[in-house]
């Protein structure tokens, strides 16, 4: 593909963090181009900034990074997006990442906002797995996932910014908007299929480029590659608040080289990709994924050895 030009620029104490500045945000420029397929712009421009506070904006071919100064007294740990401790690039990356969703596509209206907000945050997290590697992507999906507990109850992701009117700050428009957003969209992944998840992705990029998009354009690409219909999965995730009540029975055959699972939904019927845990009595663990799809889904899966008791468990979606 095309190369793409990368620059920096600061005040001059914010000089000794730029220098590295444009090196990482090339790196990042690169590993999204490859993910979308293609990247919108032939130049980024990184303006870095001083603040008290971390954060961003990004328009068309450069984005503003505020950087706190070392005298400042602001904290915001406890905020819903406050990964510095795993991941201090985090709004680095969120930023470029609005170069694709944002700027190279739109969004077309406010409902649609998690296109571009939960998107960005989705890149950003999956370039966190490409340089820090799985632990620390899955230390902050924990993390996510924790936030969406937390403010849950306060309306669905298509509320978009109104979410923040609810609470009086942008606490859980953060952790809906941006954080939801990625734990529905590793969950779609799950469910299709990670390589089917990505074409998707670049499919709905490639044929929304510098168009306002929908949740509907998005779950049309992923129909399309998945050969799957998708209308109850966005429905329940995106337009809903709910979420899924799943138990599970597990029965170990009498020879022991099997168990037959029931995995129950009470409430709305979710389309999951269910994950269960099994610990044996000498040797590592293992795991299986299941796709479910009806409020009862009953199973036969194989077995490597012999099962501890109450070694088949649940892993919790959210």
């Amino acid at each position: 593909g095309r190369s793409i030009t990368v620059d920096a620029l600061s005040n001059p104490r914010q000089l000794g963090n730029t220098r590295t500045l444009a090196a990482r945000a090339a790196d990042m420029v690169a590993f999204y181009a490859g993910l979308a397929g293609s990247a919108p712009y032939p130049s980024f421009t990184l303006l870095s900034l001083e603040s008290d506070l971390p954060g961003g904006h990004s328009p068309a071919y450069f984005a503003a990074i505020n950087q706190p100064s070392p005298q400042s007294q602001v904290t915001w740990r406890h905020d819903p997006i406050a990964f510095d401790d795993r991941f201090p690039d985090v709004f680095l990356a969120h930023e470029v990442a609005h170069q694709w969703w944002g700027q190279g596509v739109g969004v077309k209206n406010y409902h649609e906002q998690w296109l571009s907000e939960g998107l960005a945050q989705y890149f950003a997290w999956r370039y966190a797995g490409q340089v820090r590697g799985p632990d620390v992507q899955r230390a902050l999906l924990d993390r996510m996932k924790a936030s969406v507990r937390r403010y849950n109850d306060s309306g669905p992701i298509a509320m978009g910014y109104r979410l923040g009117h609810v609470v009086g700050d942008g606490s859980n428009f953060r952790a809906i908007v941006y954080n939801k957003s990625v734990v529905v969209l590793d969950l779609l992944g799950r469910l299709i299929g990670q390589d089917v998840f990505d074409r998707g992705l670049r499919r709905f990029y490639q044929e929304m480029q510098f168009r306002k998009a929908g949740a509907d354009d998005l779950r049309r690409a992923m129909e399309a590659e998945s050969g799957q219909p998708l209308g109850r999965f966005f429905d329940r995730w995106v337009h809903e608040s709910d979420l899924p009540q799943v138990s599970l029975s597990a029965v170990v055959e009498h020879q022991g080289d099997a168990a037959v699972i029931r995995i129950v939904q009470t409430g709305p019927v979710f389309d999951l990709p269910v994950t269960l845990t099994i610990a044996y009595a000498d040797g590592p663990a293992g795991s299986v994924t299941l796709a479910v799809h009806d409020a009862v889904t009953e199973r036969r899966i194989p077995l490597a050895g012999r099962v501890k008791p109450g070694g088949i468990r649940l892993v919790p979606v959210l």
